[in-house]
């Protein structure tokens, strides 16, 4: 009996050293997501890739959770040397604006944990311009499918500029502008379809430039995101983001949860603010339209859907509202 007593005493002490270890852990704000060994206080969380960002023709940046080290020679036939929660990586020949190129290696924490990984990187563009988001449909029919018009904003290259129909990390439909040479208010149309149609070339033609995305999955009907990004890499600048919903009563008036997750993260990013683009109105001629002349405040107040057939990609958004 006295030993069970013991036992059952030591069984007491060890939990209450472990939830006193966890108590001031949390109170130090650490992360849930860091796993520690509640004896040895020893980071077991292998390292996350956060971001990648192209710093010159040849310089390549990759960000992580933690500050990291180069594992031997993972990085080979690259050079790479780490600098706290960065890694750059040295290609051995300069990589064109828009250009993709592969990059394998593994880092270790400073607590012996490792992560490996092979990643698409994307040649750095300089010339890349301010653009928005000017106009889109979502409801589109075979006589008029979905399109997303983008307004320029000064003179640039968009080489290796991508736009996601969803988020860069889950999305229905993405589009990777090529080597164009673009002006302030040139107009991009992007046809969310297999082919453009027979009266439109590809190309510019006026100041509009139209281009097929080559495939027919289109846009989320009533609830989504789009978002536009200087490159495909992970964690490119967002150039800029729209968030539509058709309020309906599931998934706090996202339908799924798929797009309230999608909206969450434009709006935990800052890119979005309030409420979303009231979608219900739209059709496929009745777009969702950019306010000619608006400040871009990232929100609602910035659209107006117009009126039936008064969709007006290509040219000046100066439809009368619906």
């Amino acid at each position: 009996m006295h030993r069970r007593f013991i036992i059952a005493i030591c069984v007491f002490l060890v939990v209450a050293i472990a939830a006193l270890v966890l108590l001031i852990a949390c109170s130090n704000d650490v992360e849930a997501a860091m796993l520690v060994n509640v004896f040895t206080a020893k980071d077991d969380t292998c390292p996350v890739l956060v971001e990648v960002t192209s710093q010159s023709s040849n310089i390549i940046r990759i960000e992580f959770s933690e500050p990291v080290r180069v594992f031997e020679n993972s990085f080979e036939p690259f050079a790479a040397r780490a600098d706290g929660k960065f890694i750059y990586v040295s290609l051995n020949r300069s990589l064109p604006p828009g250009a993709m190129s592969i990059v394998s290696g593994r880092v270790r924490d400073y607590s012996g944990n490792t992560t490996g990984f092979s990643i698409k990187v994307y040649g750095y563009n300089p010339l890349m311009p301010r653009v928005l988001i000017n106009e889109f449909t979502t409801k589109g029919t075979e006589k008029s499918p979905d399109r997303t018009e983008l307004l320029v904003l000064e003179d640039g290259n968009i080489n290796g500029m991508s736009l996601y129909g969803g988020i860069p990390d889950d999305y229905d439909t993405i589009i990777t502008f090529g080597d164009v040479d673009v002006k302030k208010d040139d107009l991009l149309v992007v046809w969310w379809t297999t082919a453009l149609p027979t009266s439109v070339t590809e190309g510019f033609e006026g100041g509009v430039y139209h281009i097929c995305a080559g495939d027919g999955e289109g846009l989320a009907s009533n609830n989504g995101t789009l978002v536009l990004c200087g490159s495909p890499s992970i964690g490119a600048v967002v150039l800029d983001a729209v968030v539509y919903s058709n309020y309906t009563t599931s998934n706090e008036g996202y339908g799924t949860r798929q797009a309230r997750e999608r909206a969450q993260w434009v709006l935990d990013a800052g890119l979005w603010k309030g409420d979303a683009i009231e979608s219900t109105s739209s059709t496929a001629t009745r777009s969702m339209s950019r306010i000619l002349g608006s400040g871009d405040t990232n929100g609602a107040d910035d659209w107006y859907i117009t009126v039936t057939g008064g969709s007006t990609f290509g040219l000046a958004n100066t439809s009368e509202a619906y």
